[in-house]
Formats: C-alpha cells, sequence, structure tokens
C-alpha cells in the first residue's frame, strides 16, 4: 500500500468516526431544532469518509486531510455565526435556546444604530483605528521600502524585532502602555488609546509593506525612468497602478484589525464612555443596558466591513498574507 493511499484511508476514516460521534451525540443528546444540525455536520463528516474510501487509490492529487480540515473549519467558524446571527433576530429580550433561527425580527438591528452607548463607542474605535493606522503607513511604508530596496545595515535584525513584536501578546504590552499612561495622567481620552494601538498596527503594517515591495515589479519603474519620465509621469505611470492599490489593502487590512482589537480598549479605557465598541461588546455583561439581541447585532454590523473587504479583493488578500496554491 503506497503511504498516499494509507494517509487518505486514515483521513477517511477518522472523518467517518467524527460523523458517526456527532451523529448519536445529536440522537441522544440534543434535542429541538438544533438535532438537524448535528445529524447534517454528522451526514457531511460519514460521506467525506465514505467517499474518501472510493478515492484513497486515485492518482489525482488530493488530500482527504484537507477536505476533513476545511469541513472542521467552517463548522467551528460557522456555527457560533450563525448562533449569533439567531441571537441577533430573535424577537424579545430573551436569549433563544437553540441555534437554528426559530423567529425573525429586524428590531435589533434598528436599535444598535439608534443606541447611544453603542454609537460612541463606536466613534471612538473609528477614531482610534484610523489614526493609528495613518501613523502607522506613514511609517511602515517609507520603512518596508528601504528594508527591500536599500542596503540598510541590520535589516534582518529590524524586521526580525518587528516581527517577534507583532507575535507577542498584546495583553503583556498594554498592561506597561497602562501605568505608563497613568502616570502622565492621560488616560480617559480617546488619544490615549492610539500609541497603544500602534504596538499592533504598526509591526502589521510593516511585514505587509515588506510583502508588497518584495513582490512589486521595480525593474517597471526602472524603465518608466529610464525613458525620461518626470515625476508626475512616474506617479500616473507606475506608483498609481502598480504600488498604490496594494498599499490602500494593507491600510485597509490595518484599519480592520486595529478596529477589532478589544485589548486595548478594555485596558486603557477607565469606564464605558471612552471604550472602543469591541472592548463594549466584550465587557457588555456588566456595563452595557442593552439587550443580548441588541449586542450581537452591533456585533454582526462590525462584521459587515470585513466581510465586504474580502469579497471585493479575495485573491489579493490571499496574495498579501500568504501563498496561493493552484
Amino acid at each position: 500500500m503506497r503511504p498516499t493511499v494509507r494517509s487518505r484511508l486514515v483521513a477517511a476514516v477518522v472523518a467517518f468516526v467524527l460523523g458517526f460521534v456527532t451523529a448519536n451525540v445529536g440522537v441522544l443528546v440534543i434535542t429541538g431544532p438544533d438535532r438537524w444540525l448535528w445529524l447534517g455536520v454528522a451526514a457531511v463528516l460519514m460521506v467525506t469518509g465514505a467517499v474518501g474510501v472510493l478515492v484513497a487509490d486515485t492518482r489525482r492529487p488530493l488530500s482527504l486531510w484537507a477536505v476533513l480540515g476545511v469541513e472542521l473549519m467552517l463548522v467551528v467558524t460557522l456555527v457560533p455565526l450563525l448562533w449569533v446571527v439567531t441571537v441577533a433576530t430573535s424577537s424579545g429580550d430573551a436569549v433563544p435556546e437553540s441555534i437554528l433561527p426559530t423567529s425573525f425580527s429586524w428590531g435589533a438591528f434598528e436599535t444598535a444604530v439608534g443606541a447611544g452607548t453603542l454609537r460612541d463607542a463606536t466613534l471612538t474605535s473609528l477614531l482610534v483605528a484610523v489614526t493609528s493606522t495613518a501613523v502607522s503607513m506613514l511609517v511602515a511604508v517609507p520603512a518596508a521600502y528601504a528594508l527591500v530596496r536599500r542596503a540598510v545595515p541590520g535589516r534582518r535584525a529590524v524586521y526580525l524585532a518587528f516581527a517577534v513584536v507583532l507575535v507577542v501578546p498584546l495583553v503583556a504590552l498594554v498592561a506597561g502602555a497602562a501605568l505608563q499612561l497613568g502616570d502622565l495622567d492621560v488616560v480617559g481620552h480617546w488619544l490615549a488609546l492610539v500609541p497603544a494601538t500602534l504596538v499592533l498596527g504598526l509591526p502589521l503594517a510593516l511585514w505587509l509593506s515588506v510583502t508588497v515591495m518584495l513582490r512589486t515589479p521595480w525593474n517597471l519603474r526602472d524603465s518608466v525612468r529610464a525613458d525620461g519620465a518626470t515625476r508626475a509621469q512616474e506617479l500616473r505611470g507606475f506608483v498609481l497602478p502598480v504600488l498604490a492599490p496594494s498599499l490602500v489593502l494593507v491600510a485597509a487590512l490595518v484599519l480592520v484589525v486595529t478596529a477589532g482589537d478589544a485589548v486595548v480598549g478594555a485596558a486603557l479605557a477607565p469606564g464605558p464612555d471612552t471604550r472602543t465598541l469591541p472592548a463594549t461588546l466584550l465587557l457588555a455583561g456588566g456595563t452595557l443596558d442593552a439587550a443580548p439581541s441588541t449586542v450581537a447585532a452591533t456585533g454582526l454590523l462590525w462584521l459587515l466591513p470585513v466581510l465586504v473587504l474580502l469579497a471585493i479583493a479575495p485573491r489579493r488578500i490571499a496574495h498579501l498574507i500568504g501563498r496561493t496554491y493552484r
């Protein structure tokens, strides 16, 4: 038996066993409409296992582990999202008892848009995210150009330092920032959140900008310059059509990430009036006088820009944050 066939058979068995266990839990434990959700997931996993056995000996490039991984990722991603949708569209203030929606109402979305606390928190989040993104891009783009195009001494060490900051837990860095801002007596204003947010936004902007600079066809710019183009012509012929779209996408990704951070707002905002929206939703149980449906509807509305960004430029984002497979 070839190793590829053995690996596919093992993946098929794992998928079938997971589906079988899920089906038994759905039948014996789960009650109500959610039982059909469990049985649906179980059916998909068991069919994957059965089909995997049939195609295990095929010569086509096929990874059943990848198929199983995608299915499990969709389950752990879409089921919680479905629960949020169910809560947001439920009628009344009570939390629904099932994941699958049993009623539908737009009232929570109208309340979320008109809620004063949520509206103020949204404005705070946008101000902090836009300011942090602007500062991050102004610093990161020239730095990325120098790291890629110039023989800067120690550039590998500089890039490694930013990469290390990017993977360090933000909560470990925000604690020190909270103490410093408290000593300076500037806690309580949205500008106090910007320096701490830069700890997240600046390394991310530099990392993504370096990727852009590495993949930019600089020979095209050299050709434009060799033809005697002026600065304005170089801007119109190279920077705007070639470089600018990728950098705009980098700024959009940095904006989304910084706007979605809840650690900075929760750690540095002394009260609900100065918290960002993610921090407000995170602490909603004790500080926000709103129904669960309103909180869930606000979270879905905050998710919309991310979905729009993914719908507009999925291929560019895939090229920017990782490699694509064909």
